[in-house]
């Protein structure tokens, strides 16, 4: 059966289905997601840009989530959280959610997004590098002691 990935707009139905995705995985900090957290900032965030949070359907389940911010005052764009359920990590679900926040941000006007994950998340350094993100830095203990964030940037063009 052919996988058709679609990236749209989350709205509030979607919360069951990513908390369990978010329940699946670890925090950076190490710490298990709650319902009462992912409910949070899920919460959080749409208060703060509720045109900047989506899902990956594939046909028609949800396989994953993506949370982006825009500052316009800096034409820049925070990509918070995006995260593909276990199932359906390396099936183009990520891609599919990162073009979008991309484009997303380029409509808005953003010359630059940046992210960050831990310094141990050897997969996610390389799905940020294939997109075009480069390491611009550091933050030392940023998850947890011991555990540093490495920021990535990327210029919109």
């Amino acid at each position: 059966m052919r996988q058709e990935i679609i990236v749209r707009n989350y709205c509030s139905r979607d919360l069951k289905k990513v908390t369990e995705i978010m329940l699946e995985s670890r925090s950076p900090t190490g710490r298990t997601w709650s319902k009462r957290l992912v409910k949070q900032m899920f919460s959080d965030a749409l208060k703060e840009q509720p045109d900047g949070v989506f899902v990956a359907e594939i046909n028609g389940v949800i396989g994953g989530f993506a949370i982006v911010m825009f500052r316009e005052w800096l034409g820049i764009a925070y990509l918070d959280y995006i995260q593909a359920k276990m199932q359906y990590m390396n099936r183009g679900v990520g891609h599919k959610l990162i073009e979008k926040c991309l484009s997303w941000a380029r409509d808005k006007g953003a010359r630059i997004i940046y992210t960050e994950t831990g310094k141990n998340n050897e997969g996610a350094i390389s799905f940020y590098q294939k997109h075009g993100f480069h390491i611009t830095g550091s933050i030392p203990e940023y998850y947890r002691k011991g555990l540093d964030a490495v920021i990535f940037v990327r210029k919109m063009n």
